[in-house]
C-alpha cells in the first residue's frame, strides 16, 4: 500500500508466509519506497491491509489472521510510528471473514470499502463504511457490490465529486484475473468503464493476473501498485505510472463512457 509520509513516498508491506504459520509470522512494515529501508514494524498478527495519512496521523486498516482465516477490520494509528494505537473498527458477521480494505476522505468525512466472503453472495464481494474521524465506523446499509459475481480487492478514492474503486474480477471461465474500475456518486448505484480493464497481465513475467490495486498521487504524477502471479504460488508487486493527477487518472477511464452495474 502507497502512502505519503512526511513528504516522501513510503511502502506499506504486509508480511506472511503463503500459507499457516505463526502470529509471529504476520505484521506489516513501513518501508522506504525507494530504498526499501524499513521506518517502522508494527501490527503484529495482522495482515491484508491499507495505508492512509491524515493531519499528520499515520494509519493501517488491517485483518486479524487467526484460526487459519483473516478477521474484523483493525485500525492502526501513530503520530511518530513509535506509539500505537489500535480499535477493532469492522466487525464481521457471524458468516463471513473479512479480507482486503480500503479508505478515502470523501466530503462529508470517510469511506471504507472492505472484502468479504459473506455466503449470502459469490466469494468475494465488496461492503461499504462510513465514518467523520477514522475511529468510529457505521456500515453502510444495503449496498453490496459484486452480488452476482467475484469482486475483490478493492481500492477506492473520492474525486470530482465521485467514488471511484478499482476492483478484481476473476475473468472465468480462464483462470484469469483483471483489475477493474467502477464509478459511483452513493456507494450504492455503480458504473463500469467502457474502457475497463485497468490491469491485465500482458508481459511475460505477469502470470494470470494483475491483482490488490493500489494508488498514490505524488510530484504531479498517478502511480498504481499491483501484483502479478498466478493467485496460488508466487507473486510479485509492480507499479505503473500516468502523468497527471489522480482525478484526471479516474476521469480518462469514463471518456469513452460508462455502463450501469447491474451484475
Amino acid at each position: 500500500s502507497p502512502v505519503i509520509w512526511k513528504d516522501r513516498l513510503c511502502l506499506m508491506h504486509c508480511v506472511r508466509p503463503a500459507s499457516g504459520g505463526t502470529k509471529e509470522d504476520y505484521y506489516l512494515s513501513l518501508r522506504d519506497a525507494e530504498n526499501g529501508n524499513e521506518i517502522a514494524k508494527f501490527a503484529t498478527g495482522y495482515g491484508l491491509a491499507c495505508a492512509f495519512v491524515n493531519d499528520g496521523v499515520f494509519y493501517a486498516f488491517a485483518s486479524r489472521f487467526e484460526n487459519d482465516n483473516w478477521n474484523d477490520v483493525t485500525m492502526f494509528k501513530s503520530a511518530d510510528l513509535v506509539n500505537w494505537e489500535s480499535k477493532r473498527v469492522i466487525e464481521q458477521d457471524p458468516s463471513e471473514h473479512l479480507f482486503n480494505s480500503s479508505v478515502c476522505k470523501d466530503a462529508d468525512g470517510f469511506a471504507m470499502s472492505y472484502e468479504t466472503n459473506d455466503p449470502a453472495y459469490p466469494a468475494f464481494t465488496v461492503k461499504f463504511a462510513r465514518s467523520s474521524d477514522l475511529a468510529n465506523w457505521t456500515k453502510v446499509d444495503g449496498p453490496v457490490f459484486g452480488k452476482k459475481r467475484y469482486t475483490a480487492c478493492p481500492c477506492i478514492r473520492f474525486a470530482n465529486g465521485s467514488y471511484y474503486m478499482m476492483y478484481l474480477e476473476h475473468r472465468e471461465p480462464r483462470w484469469y484475473f483483471e483489475t477493474y474500475i467502477a464509478r459511483s456518486k452513493d456507494l450504492k448505484n455503480w458504473e463500469l468503464a467502457a474502457a475497463n480493464p485497468v490491469l491485465a497481465p500482458d508481459e511475460i513475467d505477469d502470470g494470470i493476473n494483475a491483482s490488490d490495486p493500489d494508488i498514490v498521487e505524488i510530484g504531479g504524477k498517478t502511480r498504481v501498485y499491483y501484483a502479478v502471479g498466478d493467485q496460488l504460488k508466487w507473486m510479485n508487486i509492480k507499479y505503473v505510472e500516468f502523468s497527471g493527477s489522480m482525478a484526471d487518472f479516474f476521469d480518462g477511464w469514463f471518456k469513452n463512457g460508462a455502463v450501469a452495474d447491474k451484475r
